[in-house]
């Protein structure tokens, strides 16, 4: 498997798993298990160990650093509020949130066209797609310019 295919599938599973949880509550690793166990059903019984290995370290960020998550989300709405939006959105952009601010990844780019890749099979609405990626790149160009601020205080 090339590097990175790996989180691409994780990122649907978590996906999937954000987006259950949210809506039905419960234990989020029981939620993520749940959808572990179906993709490997729909993969003739396998899934490949990088794949679970990242759903499993994103979806323990995630739930660490869930408030976290939501409040750098809210400050980039703009007159929205998180608790307004739709499930699907609400769980695509805490994916995303995470990965661009908490995950230790080489390729953040790489989460903006897994995360769009996402809204498209999920949402067919080309509005809704443009706001993620609105919220999304808010977030990346403000964590950007903090670790600028901060490496230049470092000097």
């Amino acid at each position: 498997m090339k590097t990175g295919k790996h989180r691409k599938k994780a990122r649907e599973i978590l996906f999937k798993t954000l987006y259950s949880y949210d809506l039905n509550g419960g234990n989020l690793k029981d939620t993520l298990q749940y959808y572990i166990e179906d993709f490997k059903k729909s993969n003739n019984g396998k899934i490949d160990q990088k794949v679970l290995e990242y759903s499993y370290s994103i979806a323990e960020g995630i739930e660490k650093h869930l408030d976290e998550i939501d409040q750098l989300i809210e400050t980039h709405l703009h007159g929205w509020r998180l608790k307004r939006l739709g499930y699907p959105e609400r769980a695509l952009l805490r994916l995303g949130a995470y990965e661009l601010a908490f995950a230790d990844i080489p390729d953040k780019g790489r989460v903006f066209i897994d995360i769009l890749d996402l809204a498209k099979c999920y949402l067919t609405d080309e509005e809704a797609l443009k706001f993620i990626n609105g919220v999304l790149s808010g977030i990346y160009k403000d964590i950007t310019r903090e670790k600028e601020f901060i490496t230049k205080e470092e000097k």
